[in-house]
């Protein structure tokens, strides 16, 4: 996990979960009430974890409770959800929230680049991040920069974690949509064989 002063003051995501299971992160509905309270609360960290894949590092959240007590997070790429025992820090107005932190040591990005490939849950968080920046028009290579590493490692965790490499075959089709004909022939002749 980076320290937290190195992860820019914005963006810092709203959590909202409800006593009755509903959860929302900026106000965008995550589940719906009758939810299970740590159901909702999984699913609410896993869409922040997402937010946090579309910037490539870890991102800020606040959790709102319904008595109006807020408890700052930082949530990253990995799922790791650290607590702050201070609130966040107030942005810069003239600071970008996409900017980047600075430079990391090298080392700490081969550890962290060979987790994300060896983390199955990290096929799926990376296939359905490229799949929302598909749905939102993103730039078209920052999408395929996501595209690639979703294939990168669905390849990597194909054999150790067959169902959830069928399971994301087809979405990576999609995505691929044959603007790489190596990935999607490995794609297919796996699923053939």
């Amino acid at each position: 996990m980076t320290t937290t002063d190195t992860i820019p003051a914005a963006p810092v995501y709203t959590i909202t979960i409800a006593s009755s299971g509903a959860a929302m992160v900026d106000g965008v509905d995550v589940t719906a009430p009758g939810t299970d309270h740590q159901a909702a609360r999984l699913a609410v960290l896993a869409e922040v974890r997402i937010k946090a894949a579309m910037y490539g590092r870890p991102v800020r959240a606040t959790v709102k409770d319904v008595d109006g007590t807020s408890l700052p997070l930082v949530v990253d790429i990995d799922g790791t959800t650290t607590t702050l025992a201070h609130p966040h820090p107030v942005p810069a107005t003239n600071v970008r929230a996409a900017a980047p932190a600075g430079p990391a040591d090298p080392r700490t990005l081969t550890v962290a680049a060979w987790r994300a490939v060896s983390d199955p849950e990290n096929a799926e968080l990376l296939t359905e991040t490229a799949e929302r920046l598909a749905a939102a028009g993103a730039d078209r290579a920052e999408t395929l920069r996501a595209i690639r590493n979703a294939h990168t490692v669905w390849h990597r965790i194909r054999d150790d974690d067959p169902e959830t490499a069928r399971e994301l075959a087809p979405r990576l089709l999609d995505l691929l949509q044959d603007s790489h004909p190596r990935r999607t022939a490995d794609i297919i002749a796996w699923v053939s064989s």
